[in-house]
């Protein structure tokens, strides 16, 4: 008797829930809608802070659906000179959209991408060039101090001085408010542009993004990246193509590595060449040696590169210059990198993922070459 009343009261609740969960999975299927809908408009014509949240909801998920909406808006008004002041078309905004499209990582993204990289560069190269004019026609006896905007956002402000907002020897978005009295928070393309983005950041986010889609095709329209007149975008494009690691990009690095003078680009040329080979240990021993480079900058993309590279043989070196380091981002980066190669030393290769000498790692934990 008992049996059979805990079944009826089993049959019961498995009826009254059923409709209940048959409710509640349309109800998320139709929020769903509702919210792809309403972010497909901000998107199109939402305000500054309604499209980044659009393109949060749509990079998130990594949904291949938006790939053509966001690719579309990555390309919007980036011809335009006037249209690109608009804070709806902020390089904040188009960094973020690069961002989603990595996300994303479909190779659908990568005509939109490598298009919005060559308008943007455009548009670098445009500013380059203006700064050199006006020095060029600049008199003697000015005071001005031109400075290009030659390395990403954000804007640096400072705690230290009467007006935050105007940093002496140094460029930034200050710039842009000394023809107003003070900043307004709230006027849309004061809360753009107090975020700092310019268009490096654009360009720095197209090829993280590219890196993160690994499509081997793109590797040629890359490569001429490698001899950007910004060390920053030079960076960026040797990261991207050793994520690559196409025959053509590991060529065009081991190229580029001859001819680039930026200890701190050599560093990331040369991880970016032993990352896909490590058979090639010159390159490993130029890394060891930038991490006693008298510049942090060098020093902390050396020990980027070895915490990347988690082997256990850079033990010794990574111990050594954490004893010496004087800056405590430096030191942070070294006891990862430590961590790592311990860990290489504690467990065996897996034959599944490592392969000898051409094992890739990833933040420190292996993952299988594509």
């Amino acid at each position: 008797m008992k049996k059979e009343f805990w079944l009826a009261v089993g049959l019961i609740l498995t009826v009254s829930t059923g409709s209940l969960m048959a409710g509640a999975e349309d109800d998320a299927k139709e929020y769903y809608a509702k919210r792809t809908k309403e972010a497909l408009r901000d998107l199109d014509f939402g305000t500054m802070e309604q499209k980044i949240r659009a393109i949060y909801y749509m990079g998130a998920p990594a949904r291949p659906k938006f790939i053509r909406p966001l690719g579309r808006e990555l390309l919007e008004n980036l011809d335009d000179p006037a249209l690109r002041q608009a804070p709806q078309n902020d390089p904040f905004v188009k960094a973020n959209i690069a961002w989603a499209l990595g996300q994303i990582g479909h190779k659908l993204a990568v005509p939109y991408l490598l298009e919005a990289a060559e308008k943007t560069n455009a548009i670098i190269e445009e500013k380059r060039k203006a700064v050199e004019e006006a020095r060029s026609k600049r008199p003697k006896e000015s005071h001005d101090f031109l400075l290009q905007q030659d390395e990403p956002g954000p804007f640096l402000s400072s705690t230290e001085s009467v007006y935050p907002y105007s940093p002496d020897v140094y460029w930034s978005v200050a710039d842009e408010f000394k023809k107003v009295p003070a900043v307004n928070l709230d006027a849309e393309d004061h809360r753009a542009r107090i975020i700092g983005f310019n268009y490096v950041n654009v360009l720095q986010h197209i090829l993280i993004a590219l890196g993160k889609i690994r499509d081997k095709d793109s590797a040629d329209k890359i490569v001429p990246y490698l001899s950007h007149p910004y060390p920053a975008i030079r960076q960026e494009a040797a990261l991207t193509l050793g994520k690559i690691g196409s025959l053509t990009a590991l060529e065009a690095l081991e190229r580029s590595y001859q001819n680039e003078k930026d200890p701190a680009v050599r560093c990331r040329i040369a991880f970016s060449i032993f990352h896909n080979d490590h058979t090639r240990v010159q390159y490993y021993q130029e890394i060891l040696t930038m991490l006693k480079d008298d510049d942090k900058r060098v020093r902390l993309e050396a020990a980027m590169a070895l915490r990347e590279l988690a082997l256990g043989e850079s033990i010794s070196p990574l111990y050594e210059a954490y004893r010496l380091e004087e800056s405590e981002l430096v030191r942070n980066v070294i006891d990862q990198a430590i961590r790592n190669a311990e860990l290489d030393n504690l467990f065996p290769p897996n034959p599944l993922i490592e392969s000898g000498p051409t094992r890739i790692w990833t933040y420190g934990q292996p993952v299988r070459p594509r």
